[in-house]
């Protein structure tokens, strides 16, 4: 019996060692990756002025739970931006990834004026429309890693990330004030009843 539990040990400290190693190397090839640089020049050719914009990698996940009867699924369905913001302004770029190809469609733009309310917490940032219902998410964190299918680039993005949590807080905040709203959970509240 004693030693099954050795051998167990012995095998959970081998795969932690290998998936930390993993993660080290990933790590380190998404400090300056080619796909860092590839999306960050696609935002510049398609967003106005991009150039002048902080660039980043960002993400969006939706959560859905379905079935009927006994049978519950979830799924999750991922989305992918070149995210580019200065004080006041955000375009997402969505992105698509086919092998090392990355590929782009029309930028989205949102102002504070356009809006009627947000949410920013810890490098998510939520978006409302004037209805106050929710038009999406946005994540933008340091550290990516090309996991699996799901997420598919290795961006590492410190400066970056921590600039988006600055940036996202003024625009919530900026946008809140704008449309009145002082409590958040409140007008949450108030939209799900209309």
């Amino acid at each position: 019996m004693t030693n099954y539990i050795v051998i167990g040990v012995v095998a959970v400290v081998i795969l932690f060692v290998i998936v930390y190693v993993k993660m080290t190397i990933d790590e380190k090839k998404g400090a300056n990756s080619e796909e860092k640089q590839k999306i960050k020049d696609i935002v510049k050719r398609a967003v106005p002025d991009g150039e002048t914009y902080t660039i980043a990698y960002g993400t969006r996940e939706e959560y859905s739970i379905g079935g009927g009867g006994r049978t519950v699924t979830s799924t999750t369905r991922y989305w992918y931006y070149g995210v580019a913001f200065k004080q006041g302004d955000l375009y997402l770029v969505p992105l698509s990834f086919e092998g090392r190809d990355i590929s782009y469609s029309e930028p989205l733009h949102f102002e504070k004026s356009g809006l009627g309310m947000a949410e920013s917490k810890n490098g998510l940032l939520t978006l409302y429309g004037k209805d106050r219902k929710e038009l999406m998410n946005l994540f933008v964190v340091a550290s990516n890693t090309k996991d699996d299918k799901y997420h598919p680039v290795n961006i590492q993005q410190k400066e970056e990330a921590e600039a988006f949590v600055q940036f996202a807080e003024a625009f919530a905040k900026d946008i809140n004030t704008a449309n009145g709203i002082t409590d958040i959970k409140a007008a949450k509240k108030e939209a799900r009843k209309n």
